[in-house]
């Protein structure tokens, strides 16, 4: 019987092979697979090294987050959680992404309920503002010196203030009349209200989120800068700064599995802004792709001394 849920997973599929192959054939399949294979071992190590160290600086954040609602759990515990996550957002074509898994199984670790969910909505919230913020910083170092660069930053900072006008209304929601507070969806907006406020209002929970979300994005920036320079393409640390983290941004809309085909054709049009050719920046998003995959592999070892059973599990918490 076929369910919506394989129905969703196969549009997934069928979205991102789609997008792919019309990047391939726009840009030229035999030209960005030549330029995925000048890339020199060297560089390809350091871009790994940068990858696994991914999962360490977001299992800070996270951790930081938990601090911040009074929920805290052990580092080992944490670390074994976020890279099951990893493994299930960069492989697994799933119903559920690692943002449920990791939910479920710090519940199932002994979370409550409301610090399970609010825990990794908050770590990824945190990671969309830190990434409007990163942005707009680099904007006026950066963006004169883009092709159409004024319209960018326009847009960054427009993505700056609806991330933070979010939040804000995110943070009031427990001010709702209190007729509706007796629905259960209302009552949990209310508690997330609360624990919002928590991370984004208390300055020594907030220093600590947001220097793991920034810290995040750039080390990923620093990927994408190392993989360029191993294939030789001419692009700078500040564009890869400023021209990345919305790529990261457009990856998350769940239209395609693990952000594929998205990724890649926002960063052939966003790369071109720094003169990138297309051949170039398809190269680099399917490097980057693979890398993150070979690097969340552990995480499947994790997953199996768990039990291996987290999927449907995982599912049946997300429908709570």
């Amino acid at each position: 019987m076929i369910t919506r849920t394989r129905i969703a997973i196969f549009i997934k599929i069928v979205v991102s092979v789609a997008l792919v192959w019309a990047l391939m054939r726009a840009v030229g399949a035999g030209d960005a697979f030549a330029r995925m294979l000048d890339l020199r071992p060297e560089w390809l190590s350091v871009a790994i090294v940068l990858g696994l160290a991914q999962t360490g600086i977001g299992v800070l954040r996270w951790r930081a987050v938990l601090f911040a609602i009074d929920a805290p759990m052990a580092w080992p515990l944490l670390f074994r959680i976020a890279y099951i996550g990893a493994f299930f957002n960069q492989t697994l074509p799933s119903s559920v992404g690692g943002d449920a898994v990791r939910g479920y199984l710090a519940y199932r670790a002994g979370a409550g309920l409301g610090p399970a969910v609010n825990g990794v909505l908050l770590d990824r919230i945190a990671t969309v503002l830190a990434l409007a913020v990163l942005v707009a910083v680099m904007t006026p170092f950066g963006a004169a010196a883009l092709d159409q660069g004024e319209w960018f930053a326009r847009a960054a900072w427009l993505v700056l203030a609806l991330a933070l006008g979010g939040i804000i209304a995110m943070m009031a929601l427990d001010r709702l009349p209190p007729a509706l507070r007796r629905f259960r969806l209302i009552a949990g907006l209310s508690v997330l209200a609360g624990d919002a406020r928590r991370v984004f209002l208390r300055p020594v929970h907030t220093v600590s989120v947001m220097f793991w979300s920034i810290l995040g994005h750039v080390n990923l920036s620093t990927m994408i800068f190392v993989l360029a320079t191993g294939l030789g393409v001419e692009v700078t640390f500040a564009d890869c700064l400023l021209l990345f983290p919305p790529v990261l941004l457009a990856q998350t809309l769940p239209i395609s599995l693990a952000g594929w085909g998205v990724r890649e054709g926002v960063m052939v049009a966003l790369f071109a802004l720094a003169g990138v050719s297309g051949q170039s920046a398809l190269a680099i998003s399917i490097l980057y792709g693979f890398v993150m995959i070979l690097v969340s592999l552990p995480g499947s070892l994790f997953w199996l001394a768990a039990g291996g059973k987290t999927i449907k599990e995982a599912e049946a918490f997300s429908d709570r």
